[in-house]
């Protein structure tokens, strides 16, 4: 007995009518002409079938295989279509797992892997056996692969490693291998080294980052990859050859005349702001490499993302090998106050680019900083406008965070110390959707100083011919007129934006100021309506027509491919203060410390020096938000 198993319950041909019986034949048909390539045939048997006045009652299976014969005449366009529609109309078909990987694979092949991905990732998570679940799954490693994701082509095969005999884990094994050696560009090496930082097949990142940056010649990002080597995978049979090339590394290093050392963040959480600030430091580097000659300065990087007792160690063990010059690093102020006394103990000037401590001095003489600290910005911002606008009473109305009270008190003190007012100061949540407590209570304090409510002024008279008839018990409108000139107004975008819309609606219509987190175009387009003339500061402006900055924004481009950031500023502006003393004559860090305390420096934003907190007096742009576009005003 013959039992058909693909019509759903078991039958027998016995069971089967004439119809079917033929249908079921017709098909069979069509797949022993599909396999000997004859799909022309077979697009003329399924035609006979589709075109009858009724359709056949296994539609679905004829529709599936003229996708097939469509593919195989090379028409994938059409096929993409009958699969599509297939899967819509035929959800419980025993073919769809089939449908969902045949028009996977054809979104691959006909360049559109980001629409392939969903649906094999669905095709993966519904296989009806094993080897459906693999082909399946090298399809969407496949996919992956074509839209650059080489993380996540790796996260298949490491699940499909798991899941495989002996020889699949070796061939899984060779195309993990294979992949990130011989294919993967350095940002997806990154992407896998921050995914797998202590396993494999981050270590397989790791030697590939060390080979491709020792090839490009860049001993400094070479000499950190080996590091960080040796210290994760210390038992790895790469380890003698990646000592090997540390001990080379180390010795060109060395042949410089003076070193300069930078401790940032290589790794875990604050890696990406670690990278910007060693992108600008090289630049800088880079940039007067010509003038100062190659061998004049080297470079050595330390990660600094390690824990308290070790990072103080390697700090302490990196001055001791290199000497260096100065160190620029690191960025947290917790860092900073594990090292508080290294540098006056090594007498090394060490120089935070992002710390916003408004005080490094009270940790030795030779700390500094090139860091836009909230103090200096707050002081900018007000200095500007009460003297370019005549501002002198201002409403605050700041986020309830860490950075939110400290802006707060920072902002009401400066505003004393220049001879102003505050009138009210409120909080808000971050995320809230509701300020309106908030500024109902601003607007009351303001009308018990210096606000008015009052009729509003009269337009032009117009008799109409038949004038209304006024209630006498109607009460007058009044329109409040605020008796403050600004309101401080800190936060992210999407708060900062919801919070001037109901601004205007309170009627509270005053000039809004800002920090630096206002620096995102999304202000631009959530408050385009209600954040016309507001201004705010910042240490970098990308749109800045000043030649030097244009200069460092063009070379940082070119370099780095992406736009630099205020880590990448101010930490080039760290190095390029190191390298005017040396140019000055400065050899030891005793005289980079004393150069840095008495004489000015060369910066992105003109010459200024350290103040006698040890805060560079920078150059804090003043941008305010005109007709949509942000544009300097100072």
């Amino acid at each position: 007995m013959t039992v058909i198993v693909a019509l759903g319950p078991m039958v027998t041909w016995a069971q089967l009518t004439p119809r079917q019986v033929e249908e079921k034949q017709a098909l069979a048909d069509v797949r022993t002409l599909l396999d000997q390539d004859r799909s022309n045939e077979a697009l003329r048997l399924i035609g006979r079938f589709l075109d009858r006045s009724s359709p056949p009652s296994l539609i679905d299976r004829f529709t599936f295989f003229h996708a097939v014969a469509l593919q195989a005449q090379g028409q994938e366009e059409t096929a993409i279509i009958l699969l599509e529609q297939f899967l819509e109309d035929y959800p419980a078909s025993a073919l769809t797992h089939k449908a969902r990987l045949r028009l996977g694979t054809l979104y691959t092949d006909s360049s559109r892997p980001t629409r392939a991905i969903p649906v094999l990732s669905q095709a993966v998570d519904q296989a009806q056996s094993p080897a459906m679940r693999v082909e399946a799954q090298d399809q969407l490693r496949l996919a992956y692969e074509r839209t650059g994701d080489d993380l996540q082509a790796v996260r298949v095969a490491l699940t499909q490693t798991s899941e495989s005999a002996e020889d699949g884990r070796r061939d899984l094994s060779e195309y993990v291998r294979r992949l990130i050696l011989e294919h993967m560009s350095e940002r997806s090496l990154n992407d896998v080294l921050d995914q797998f930082p202590n396993a494999y097949p981050g270590d397989l990142a790791l030697i590939r980052l060390i080979e491709l940056h020792a090839a490009r010649g860049d001993t400094v990002s070479a000499e950190g990859d080996i590091r960080a080597f040796l210290q994760r995978f210390p038992t790895h049979p790469y380890t003698q050859t990646a000592g090997a090339l540390l001990r080379a590394f180390v010795a060109k290093i060395k042949t410089h005349r003076l070193i300069v050392a930078a401790v940032l963040p290589l790794s875990g959480n604050l890696k990406p702001f670690g990278i910007e600030a060693l992108h600008g430091i090289r630049l800088a580097l880079e940039r007067e490499t010509t003038s100062l000659g190659s061998d004049a300065v080297g470079l050595v990087v330390k990660d600094s993302a390690l824990p308290p007792v070790p990072f103080r160690r390697e700090v302490s063990r990196l001055i001791e090998e290199f000497d260096p010059i100065a160190l620029i690093g690191p960025l947290s102020a917790q860092e900073i106050q594990r090292v508080a006394d290294v540098p006056d103990l090594a007498q090394v000037p060490f120089i935070t680019p992002a710390s916003t401590l408004p005080d490094v001095k009270r940790f030795g003489r030779y700390w500094f900083s090139t860091a836009m600290t909230p103090l200096l910005q707050v002081q900018r911002i007000v200095e500007y406008v009460m003297q370019h606008f005549g501002y002198s009473r201002f409403c605050i109305l700041a986020p309830r965070t860490a950075h939110g009270k400290r802006l707060n008190r920072v902002f009401q003190r400066v505003v004393i110390e220049n001879g102003g007012e505050v009138i009210a100061a409120e909080w808000y949540q971050p995320g809230t959707t509701d300020a309106t407590k908030q500024l109902t209570r601003i607007k009351e304090t303001d009308l018990s100083f210096y606000g008015t409510m009052l009729p509003p002024e009269p337009a032009e008279p117009v008799t109409p011919p038949n004038p209304p008839v006024q209630d006498a018990t109607e009460e007058e409108r009044l329109v409040y007129t605020p008796g403050f000139d600004a309101l401080f107004l800190p936060g992210r975008p999407t708060d900062v934006a919801f919070l001037s819309a109901q601004l205007a609606f309170l009627d509270i219509q005053v000039p809004l100021i800002g920090t630096n987190g206002w620096n995102h175009p999304d202000i631009l387009t959530l408050g385009r309506n209600t954040l016309e003339g507001g201004l705010f500061g910042d240490a970098l402006f990308l749109q800045s027509d000043e030649p030097d900055v244009q200069r460092f924004i063009a070379e940082y481009r070119e370099r780095f491919q992406t736009d630099p950031s205020i880590f990448a500023s101010q930490a080039y502006d760290a190095m390029r203060a190191i390298l005017w003393t040396i140019k000055r004559g400065a050899t030891t860090g005793t005289e980079i410390q004393e150069h840095f305390a008495r004489y000015d420096l060369a910066t992105l934003g003109g010459v200024t020096r350290f103040g006698e907190d040890g805060i560079l007096e920078r150059k804090v742009y003043m941008i305010q938000i005109r007709r949509g576009q942000f544009i300097q005003v100072d």
